[in-house]
C-alpha cells in the first residue's frame, strides 16, 4: 500500500510543483478523503515555501458555498493575524472588503479570495498557494461545476492567477466538473484508484518485494493476511500469519507474534474449528503477557477474543473470568465503553450460572459508569437487565424503581 500512496502523493507534488496548468479535477468518492487529505497534508508539510487552504465543506449552493469557505478564510486569518500582533510582527493585510460583502457574487468572492492569499506568501511570489475544493458532499453536481468553472477561468497573456493552483474534487458518479472544464485549457484530470482491489493488489506486491527491507515486507504480510481473513481465503490467510510468527518469534518480538497466533485463532474460529481456534488464543496469551511492560492492546484483543469464544461455547463459569479479565484491563487502557460491556457479559454469565447477587452487582457497576460516560443507550440496556432480574426474582419494589429510571430514559417501562 506505501508504493500505491507514494504514486498518488508524487502525481499530486508534480501537479503542484509545475507552471504550466492552473487546476486539477480531483475525480475522488468522498470515501477517498481521508487519505487524500493526508497525502496532501503531507506534501503542505514539506514545503514551507507554500501556502494551502483546504475546504471540505458540503455543497449545497453557490451562494452558501463562497460565504462558508470565506468564512473559514477569515476565521484562521484572524488568528494569525492576533498572533503577529502579539509577537510584534507586521500583521497580514486585511481581508478586502470585496471579498467581505455578501453581495459580491460567488465566484467572484472565491477569486479575489485567492487572489489575495497571494499577498500572504511568506516570500512575495516564491512559492504558491493551492486552493483544494474538497466537498465532501455535494447537493447540486451542476451548480458546483460552473461555480469552478467560473472561479477557474481565465484569459492570456496576462492571467489573474499567477501563482495559484486549484485542486477541484468531482464526484465520480457524475464527472460533472470533468464535463464542464472538458475544452479548458491548462487543465488536468487525475482519478486516483483506491479501490480495494488497488489497495490489495499493491500489500500483496509489496509482500512479495523481495527489493524491500524485511520488516517493511513482514508488514505487509500482516495487512494482507488481514485480508485473507475478511474475503475467507483461510488457507491463505493461515499460511501468511504462520509466516509472521516465525519471522516475529525468532526476533523476540512478543507483542507481534501473539498478533500472528491470535490472527490463526481468527481464522480458525471463522472456519468454524473452535478447538484449535482455542489453542490459538490460548498459547497468543503467553508473548502478549511477556516482559514487564506487556502491550495492552494486544492482550485486550487476545483475552478478549477468548471471552467471546467461551460465550460461544456456552462455558459460562470460564466466561465470566475471561469478561472480568476484559474489564480491568479496559480500565488500564482508559476503555470506558469496554469496559461497561464487559460487565454485561460479565452478568450475563453470572446469571446463566444462577450467580444472581454477583450478577446485579456487575450490572449495577456497569450502569453507574454508563452514567459518568452520558452513554444514554448503554446505560438503558443494563438497566433493562437489572428489571428482567428483579422480575423473575418477584422483587416488585426494586423493579418499580427500574421501571421509573427507564421510564425517564424514555424506554418503555414494563407492565
Amino acid at each position: 500500500m506505501r508504493k500505491l500512496l507514494e504514486s498518488i502523493t508524487d502525481r499530486l507534488r508534480e501537479f503542484i510543483t509545475q507552471r504550466d496548468d492552473l487546476a486539477m479535477v480531483l475525480c475522488a468518492a468522498e470515501t477517498d478523503a481521508l487519505p487524500l487529505l493526508s497525502i496532501l497534508e503531507g506534501i503542505e508539510a514539506e514545503r514551507a515555501s507554500d501556502f494551502f487552504w483546504t475546504f471540505t465543506d458540503p455543497f449545497a449552493d453557490a451562494t452558501s458555498y463562497a460565504a462558508v469557505v470565506t468564512r473559514a478564510f477569515a476565521v484562521k486569518h484572524g488568528a494569525v493575524r492576533l498572533a503577529m500582533e502579539q509577537e510584534g510582527m507586521a500583521p497580514w493585510p486585511p481581508i478586502p472588503a470585496l471579498v467581505e460583502s455578501a453581495s459580491t457574487r460567488p465566484a467572484t468572492r472565491l477569486r479575489e479570495l485567492a487572489a489575495f492569499s497571494r499577498e500572504l506568501l511568506p516570500v512575495p511570489n516564491g512559492g504558491v498557494v493551492v486552493w483544494t475544493f474538497f466537498p465532501l458532499e455535494i447537493s447540486d453536481a451542476a451548480a458546483y461545476a460552473r461555480l469552478m468553472g467560473e472561479v477557474t477561468a481565465h484569459e492570456f497573456p496576462f492571467p489573474w492567477c499567477h501563482h495559484l493552483r486549484f485542486i477541484l474534487r468531482d464526484d465520480p458518479a457524475g464527472r460533472e466538473v470533468e464535463r464542464s472544464l472538458e475544452r479548458v485549457p491548462r487543465v488536468q484530470r487525475y482519478t486516483p484508484d483506491l479501490s480495494t482491489e488497488a489497495l490489495n493488489q499493491s500489500i500483496e506486491e509489496e509482500a512479495a518485494d523481495e527489493t524491500l527491507p524485511l520488516s517493511e515486507r513482514m508488514s505487509s504480510l500482516l495487512v494482507a493476511a488481514g485480508n485473507d481473513l475478511a474475503f475467507q481465503r483461510f488457507p491463505a490467510a493461515l499460511e501468511k500469519y504462520a509466516l509472521l510468527l516465525q519471522y516475529h518469534g525468532s526476533m523476540n518480538n512478543y507483542a507481534m507474534a501473539a498478533l500472528a497466533m491470535h490472527g490463526m485463532g481468527q481464522v480458525y474460529e471463522r472456519m468454524g474449528d473452535f478447538e484449535k481456534a482455542n489453542e490459538a488464543y490460548q498459547a497468543a496469551l503467553i508473548p502478549a503477557s511477556q516482559g514487564e511492560h506487556p502491550s495492552i492492546p494486544v492482550l485486550l484483543n487476545v483475552v478478549l477474543s477468548l471471552a467471546n469464544l467461551r460465550i460461544t461455547q456456552q462455558r459460562w463459569d470460564e466466561a465470566e473470568g475471561y469478561w472480568d479479565s476484559v474489564q480491568q484491563l479496559a480500565t488500564v487502557s482508559r476503555d470506558g465503553p469496554l469496559k461497561v460491556r464487559a460487565l454485561d457479559h460479565r452478568g450475563v454469565c453470572q446469571e446463566r450460572q444462577a450467580k444472581f447477587q454477583e450478577a446485579e452487582q456487575s450490572w449495577y457497576a456497569g450502569t453507574v459508569i454508563a452514567a459518568q460516560l452520558q452513554d444514554v443507550d448503554l446505560c438503558g440496556n443494563l438497566l433493562e437487565r437489572l428489571r428482567n432480574l428483579y422480575t423473575a426474582q418477584g422483587n416488585a419494589g426494586k423493579e418499580r424503581v427500574l421501571n421509573e429510571y427507564l421510564t425517564a430514559l424514555g424506554r418503555a417501562a414494563k407492565a
